[in-house]
């Protein structure tokens, strides 16, 4: 492949986005069609990351060229191509069409310009509502502004880990990264003071190894900067240093999908939940009653992201039951979240355990880790 198929020129669509914009066939399980079109941008030269649980990682990538992500291909295809399908298929008068396209930046010193320029093509030619999703590693407040300036309505900040101590071991100084916790909280702050309160959400994936606390907190200072939450359940990526870390109880996920819906909604805090000794949210801090009324709408645990991004199945596998419901469950659906929410297990998928996992599968510096506090020297 020649250094010309690059972004801006070239870009690399999600398997639904492709299928769904007409370059490959396929079909979507319960016709859970997904209303955001998702673009990466590509480097021939890859992710300049080290993100020990993404299989764009930079020590483990199959290539400089590494097209899967969450599991899936992501095909690349002309940038000039796929605009021209969106503008078709959102012209067709048809009420199931794109709502929102979300590009998304990688680590790596050229996407910079190329995702402003990538936004810049797209919203001139179809209007349509446009997420950018960046690493504050690589983008400044000016160039959050420049992304503003080029069309995108939102912006996205993947911080992933929901602790200091585990986003230096899987995407900081100790995953061998550049990543850095201090300047990624800064830049969801600067996000929210180019593009308002309301308009930045970060990314939290539950079961890396955080605690239901460490996870409910971060949603709170989200929260409280004026950043909403999008959540992800783990699933290990093949190939990926975690790729036989364990996946979280789903009850856990239940779990911190309800809190975070309660802080968004401005109904509970952080400061009025109780927790148990393994840090298992044991009181969501309102009363039964408006609890149980919260629950009942299903809306919890429906896809938490921005207007029209359902991701449908980015947690499991089509035949599982969803973790995000692309549509809100009821009936014999809820009656099982219920029991769910009210399931505690052991929690074995801690920090500890994390680093017991990594001690022979990573480089010697993280096998001379003894605790999880040696992880913020």
């Amino acid at each position: 492949m020649s250094y010309s198929s690059e972004s801006p020129d070239y870009i690399r669509l999600s398997t639904a986005a492709d299928i769904m914009l007409g370059f490959a066939s396929g079909r979507f399980f319960k016709n859970a069609f997904p209303f955001c079109i998702n673009l990466l941008l590509h480097f021939n030269d890859g992710c300049k990351a080290n993100c020990l649980y993404c299989g764009q990682a930079r020590e483990i990538a199959s290539s400089p060229t590494c097209k899967t992500l969450i599991r899936v291909e992501w095909p690349l295809r002309g940038l000039n191509e796929v605009i021209e399908a969106i503008k078709k298929f959102d012209h067709n008068g048809c009420s199931l069409r794109p709502y929102r396209v979300c590009v998304s930046s990688i680590t790596n010193p050229k996407a910079l310009n190329a995702e402003i320029e990538v936004i810049k093509r797209i919203y001139d030619a179809t209007k349509l509502p446009i997420s950018a999703l960046i690493t504050p590693t690589i983008f400044t407040k000016e160039a959050m502004k420049k992304l503003r300036d080029a069309g995108a309505e939102r912006i996205g900040i993947a911080i992933d880990c929901a602790s200091e101590e585990l986003f230096n071991l899987l995407r900081g100084v100790h995953a061998r990264s550049p990543h850095k916790w201090s300047r990624y909280l800064e830049g969801v702050v600067e996000a929210v003071e180019v593009f308002g309160k309301g308009k930045v959400g970060i990314h939290i994936i539950v079961g890396l190894g955080e605690s239901e606390k460490d996870a409910v907190r971060l949603i709170q200072w989200a929260h409280d900067v004026g950043a909403e939450t999008h959540l992800f359940s783990f699933y290990p990526e093949e190939g990926s240093v975690l790729d036989g870390w364990v996946r979280p109880p789903i009850s856990q996920y239940r779990r911190v999908q309800l809190a975070r819906y309660l802080i968004n909604a401005e109904l509970s805090r952080y400061e009025w939940m109780k927790f148990n000794n393994e840090g298992q949210i044991s009181d969501f801090g309102v009363s039964r009653g408006v609890l149980n009324e919260v629950i009942n709408t299903g809306l919890p645990f429906v896809t938490s992201g921005c207007p029209g991004c359902n991701r449908p199945y980015a947690n499991e596998r089509p035949s599982e039951r969803p973790r995000n419901y692309p549509y809100i469950p009821r009936g014999k659906e809820l009656n099982i979240i219920i029991r769910e929410l009210n399931t505690y297990k052991p929690f074995t998928n801690n920090l500890n355990a994390l680093i017991e996992y990594l001690r022979d599968r990573v480089s010697k510096d993280l096998r001379q880790l003894s605790s999880p506090e040696a992880l913020t020297r």
